[in-house]
């Protein structure tokens, strides 16, 4: 995990590092804009009076320079449990600001608030507020490192020329804000509540291609798709069954006005086409398992696992475990357990799923019961 430092302005006089070598406290000063790599853990044991207390620290490297930062509440997993969403201070969390350059430069978007931010040398937050027409059209035409809390930069244009931007919250690793932290004044501050791919026509044709054509996507889910052949000239129906995490792009979209269905054109990585019917938008009512957000996930997953073989997705699409398997791999092919229990002073858990248990030594599963 990458992150860039740049603390508020309330943090720069605090020491956020301190370095491994000599665990003096690191000046801000020379790390503000450098990038962080994480690196891993460390728990330490101090004795005290009633026994042992635990600390843990953040390693880093910058620079060719090791730093960390050290938190006082425990063991690792007992941080976690007490703040799944601890910070550290001033750090960016750069996998966001690489998602969004990589899925949203050059896109058409709606602004759903009525408040942007210009720059401004001349005011001390180095920006002023302005005010913006609802649902104003526009192009996003780059992509900033924001802050902690709001670590991407959205910079826009509309039709008249004009530039606007907004920091939001995509992920929202590192920012120690859960949902619920997204209301009333901070909820423009989430990517999902800031801005809309289409011009707030759900069933429009024209709005549904300007908002999934040519998006990579994967199913969440087995399904059977429609492959259209040919043999000896004559048109041909097959139905292929498809496993999850396929990767696919949306070729065509056709919508069946008046309603929300459509009929999706998806290729694969070898160039093969196939069909399947989604509907556009999710009914509370009928709860209608169609939806398009339902049955597809976007994005190229298996990118993000770069060390998976084709051999483990196979497994991992059907749902099955296999020996030495990582705890991501067991994931994705189990989804998350009911419970997590880890063994003190051992690199030892075990993951309940019900009718089965895994359990895992050092990251990788060792036995199935």
């Amino acid at each position: 995990m990458r992150f860039i430092y740049l603390p508020s302005y309330a943090d720069r006089y605090i020491s956020t590092f301190r370095s491994y070598d000599t665990d003096q406290e690191a000046d801000n000063g020379p790390l503000i804009f450098k990038t962080f790599e994480f690196l891993g853990t460390e728990e330490r044991s101090f004795n005290i009076t009633d026994g042992i207390t635990y600390s843990t620290r953040f390693i880093f490297s910058c620079e060719g320079k090791k730093y960390y930062y050290e938190n006082n509440d425990g063991r690792l997993d007992e941080i976690c449990i007490k703040n799944p969403r601890a910070t550290i201070r001033g750090l960016v969390y750069l996998r966001d600001v690489d998602t969004a350059r990589k899925l949203l430069l050059g896109k058409t978007i709606f602004i759903q608030g009525m408040m942007a931010r210009v720059d401004d040398k001349y005011n001390f937050s180095g920006y002023k507020v302005v005010p913006i027409p609802e649902n104003l059209k526009a192009t996003i035409t780059a992509i900033g490192v924001g802050s902690q809390e709001y670590p991407v930069k959205i910079i826009f244009k509309d039709e008249k020329g004009h530039y606007y931007y907004k920091e939001v919250a995509m992920s929202k690793t590192n920012s120690g804000m859960d949902m619920v932290n997204f209301q009333s004044d901070k909820k423009d501050n989430y990517f999902l509540n800031a801005f809309n791919f289409t011009d707030k026509n759900p069933t429009g044709e024209e709005a549904a291609k300007r908002m999934y054509l040519g998006m990579q996507v994967y199913p969440k889910i087995n399904m059977d798709l429609v492959q259209n052949s040919y043999i000896e000239g004559k048109k041909s129906i097959m139905h292929i069954h498809i496993f999850r995490y396929t990767p696919f792009t949306i070729t065509d979209i056709k919508v069946k006005t008046p309603s929300t269905l459509a009929q999706l054109t998806l290729k694969d990585k070898e160039g093969n086409l196939y069909l399947v019917n989604a509907d556009l938008k999710y009914d509370v009512i009928i709860k209608n398992d169609n939806y398009i957000r339902d049955m597809f996930a976007f994005g190229d997953i298996r990118k993000e696992y770069p060390y998976i073989s084709e051999e483990e997705w196979e497994l991992i699409a059907q749902g099955d475990v296999k020996i030495g398997m990582t705890t991501d791999e067991c994931k994705l092919a189990k989804g998350s357990p009911v419970q997590i229990r880890l063994k003190p002073n051992s690199h030892t858990e075990t993951w309940y799923y019900g009718p089965i248990t895994l359990e895992f030594q050092n990251s990788r599963l060792s036995r199935i019961r």
